[in-house]
């Protein structure tokens, strides 16, 4: 028995290996092109450089990078906040009240998480609301793509709070708002952390729906700059892994640090849930 579970135990480890290796080795080719010439880079391959080049990376930066971070840093910041605020105030009376419609609101909520984006629609909706290439309604389509998924997070993790937190806090005077900002989301700092760094990876790093949404290269997030060193006639790919490195250099950052929160929220909310 020992025998057959070492076996199967060294199956699965080989094959973790070769998974690991088909995720690492784009990531390296991407990092040693960032560093080659235009020629070198055009190969696209693994090969140390024969010239290291640094230069590429002040190349990007030069070019309209500054401008594309402040762009995707207030975009990331406010879809992030308007995503876990309103995520958890809907979770929060979905749970407590538990009626018939807010069971069939859940459900037809949660039904958004297997909903394509629709570019034609949203942009026309958008155009008559008069926010189309708008940062703010670009924040406000990423609020209603993600929210599904963050309320069903929320909601999975409230359950576990018993409501007798609730009826003892209500008797002590914490009504409404009071009761959820000052009971309740002390709790839910597991959650909060998780649901923030998941939105902030998959918000930071869109590239499909900002190039729909967003009608000016002003505005554009740190992803569409790739497409100022990638066009028809001339394609730099040693310029675009090096904008690559440093587009995805926060999101990793950021799981880095906050690696644990996302581990610890993800399995609370399975727990509780």
């Amino acid at each position: 028995m020992n025998k057959k579970k070492t076996r199967i135990n060294l199956i699965l480890e080989i094959i973790l290996w070769l998974v690991s290796i088909v995720t690492i080795y784009p990531m390296l080719m991407v990092l040693l092109t960032s560093f080659k010439n235009k020629g070198e880079a055009a190969y696209m391959n693994v090969s140390l450089p024969s010239e290291w080049h640094p230069e590429n990376y002040i190349t990007v930066l030069e070019k309209d990078f500054m401008r594309s971070l402040g762009n995707s840093v207030f975009i990331t910041f406010i879809s992030v906040a308007l995503i876990v605020s309103l995520s958890a105030f809907l979770s929060f009376i979905i749970v407590r009240r538990d009626t018939k419609g807010c069971r069939i609101g859940y459900k037809i909520i949660t039904l958004g998480i297997i909903a394509p984006f629709a570019a034609l629609p949203t942009i026309q909706l958008m155009q008559k609301m008069g926010i189309y290439g708008s940062r703010i309604g670009l924040c406000l389509v990423y609020s209603s793509l993600y929210m599904p998924f963050t309320t069903m997070m929320f909601s999975g993790f409230i359950k576990g709070i018993p409501k007798e937190l609730d009826e003892a806090a209500v008797m002590d005077g914490a009504v409404g708002g009071r009761l959820f900002c000052t009971v309740i989301m002390p709790l839910l700092k597991p959650v909060l952390a998780t649901t923030g760094v998941l939105n902030f990876m998959w918000v930071w790093n869109e590239l499909q729906i900002p190039m729909y949404l967003l009608n000016s290269s002003s505005k554009w997030t740190l992803p569409l700059s790739v497409y100022n060193f990638y066009g028809q006639f001339s394609r730099s790919w040693n310029l675009v892994c090096a904008d690559v490195v440093l587009v995805s250099l926060p999101v990793i950052l950021v799981y880095i640090f906050a690696q644990k929160w996302v581990i610890a929220g993800m399995t609370a909310g399975a727990v509780k849930g």
